[in-house]
């Protein structure tokens, strides 16, 4: 007898794995980037800014210090009378027309350390506070210039102190620190409008994205968008070609599939016409010639009687022996008389032989008129999923369900029966079985746990499996 087999995919019956989403998203890729490159640049910038600004006030108030000594030196030795020994009178006057450009600030203080005067030059509007405490932090107290206010002859009268002014320095300050904050705003305003393009052109994405979850799910029929973008155009072209080769070679592995099934089918077929015609016949005869024997053995050797009768028995045996192999062949009646009666049948032939256990057949819909080859596979899959659960699971209660709708049709096999205890449930033959009939057909099969115990055996068939296979392949 030619024996099939049909591989079914390693994941058949799993649910299938999430899309990964761990990645990097382009678009907020380059807008962090250069963001934050532009805001490095800034801060870069700005502290240069704080640098140059306390390196350029220590060298200037160094250069400036001597000529405000002279300076304040020839005021002081204006005419008066040189018994007085003061700085009074004192006003800085020599300073009006330097001291704006120069950007200081002076302190002048008599013999007594007295501060006289004090006056910085620059009459600017104040400076930011922020801009001026980072200043006046980077400077410290020691960029200063001291020095002695002496009068003629050789007479000390006072002391100078020459500061920088840090309003002006700060208002300087600020306004480089506004033209780098300007150069970062431009930066980060050109990101934007760099970004704003790469998003349109990656919106096609997110409908990219939603095919393939539909694919995943098993829509082959599903098609990628054409994004204006011409690499993901070419992308989305040359995944639709190999989507619909896949979905070619798919549709070819179901016919062969459901070819060879078909065969299987018919070659029990075949096989129970000959077991019945030629092997039964001959029982039949063995049965007919022992019944002969033992009649006439009763009659005229009564010792002879035991043998016949033992031969009669093992030809009964083999009769019913015969039965039920030809009932597995080709269920009695599945042609003749449809699906529901032959339901009916196999499910009452169970519930003569294990009256302990409760069955329930429930079927809904026109399940009678289905193609031959998808009749045969459902009766197959109750047969197969009855024959499992009352062989190893002991069940109490076993529920079979058929469905005929719209979407196609539904079958399941419930017990509650213990199982076997397996590391991988559903790997034997007859699961694998009733596995490549569904998937020839195109559906989907499980094998599901029930709570708090007992197994469920499912299988859904979409509307294309109701169609025979000449009228769908025409």
């Amino acid at each position: 007898m030619l024996q099939t087999h049909i591989d079914a995919p390693a994941d058949a019956g799993r649910p299938a794995a999430p899309l990964p989403d761990s990645g990097v998203d382009l678009k907020r890729y380059l807008l962090w980037r250069v963001s934050l490159f532009a805001l490095a640049i800034g801060l870069a910038a700005v502290a240069a800014v704080f640098v140059q600004t306390g390196e350029r006030l220590r060298g200037h108030i160094a250069r400036t210090g001597s000529t405000v000594e002279n300076l304040l030196a020839a005021e002081v030795d204006r005419p008066r009378d040189s018994f007085r020994r003061t700085v009074e009178g004192l006003d800085l006057t020599s300073l009006d027309g330097i001291g704006p450009l120069l950007g200081i600030c002076v302190k002048v203080e008599d013999i007594y350390k007295r501060a006289v005067i004090r006056r910085c030059f620059d009459e600017g509007e104040g400076a930011p506070a922020p801009v001026r405490a980072v200043l006046a932090a980077l400077l410290g107290p020691d960029v200063a210039y001291r020095g002695v206010i002496g009068q003629y002859p050789g007479v000390k009268v006072g002391e100078f102190t020459v500061t920088p002014d840090l309003d002006a320095a700060a208002r300087d300050a600020w306004s480089r620190i506004g033209m780098v904050l300007g150069m970062t705003f431009g930066i980060l305003l050109l990101n934007g409008l760099v970004v704003l393009p790469v998003r349109r052109a990656l919106a096609p994405a997110e409908q990219i994205l939603a095919v393939l979850a539909r694919m995943e799910a098993g829509d082959l029929a599903a098609r990628m968008p054409r994004p204006r973008l011409i690499e993901l155009r070419r992308i989305a072209a040359g995944f639709d070609h190999l989507v619909e080769r896949l979905e070619a070679t798919l549709a070819a592995r179901r016919q062969l599939a459901q070819r060879l099934l078909a065969v299987r089918e018919e070659e029990r077929r075949h096989l129970a016409r000959e077991l019945h015609d030629e092997f039964g016949q001959c029982l039949a005869s063995v049965s007919a010639e022992a019944a002969f024997i033992g009649a006439r053995a009763e009659r005229s050797d009564p010792s002879l009687l035991p043998a016949a009768r033992a031969v009669s028995a093992v030809t009964a045996h083999m009769m019913e022996s015969l039965q039920g192999i030809l009932h597995q062949l080709r269920p009695v009646g599945l042609e003749e008389f449809g699906l529901a009666a032959a339901l009916e049948q196999l499910v009452g032939g169970w519930r003569r032989r294990q009256p302990d256990c409760q069955f329930h057949l429930e079927m809904r819909g026109a399940v009678d008129d289905l193609p031959d080859e998808l009749t045969v596979s459902l009766y197959r899959i109750v047969q197969e999923s009855l024959t499992n659960a009352l062989r190893h699971g002991a069940p109490r209660r076993v529920a079979v369900s058929l469905v005929r709708d719209a979407d196609g049709c539904r079958v399941t096999v419930d017990n509650d029966g213990q199982g076997r205890a397996e590391p991988n449930p559903g790997s034997g033959l007859g699961v694998l079985g009733m596995r490549e009939r569904v998937e020839a057909l195109g559906g989907q099969f499980d094998l599901l746990p029930l709570t708090p115990q007992g197994m469920r055996v499912a299988a859904v068939l979409p509307v294309a499996a109701l169609i025979p296979v000449e009228t769908s392949h025409a």
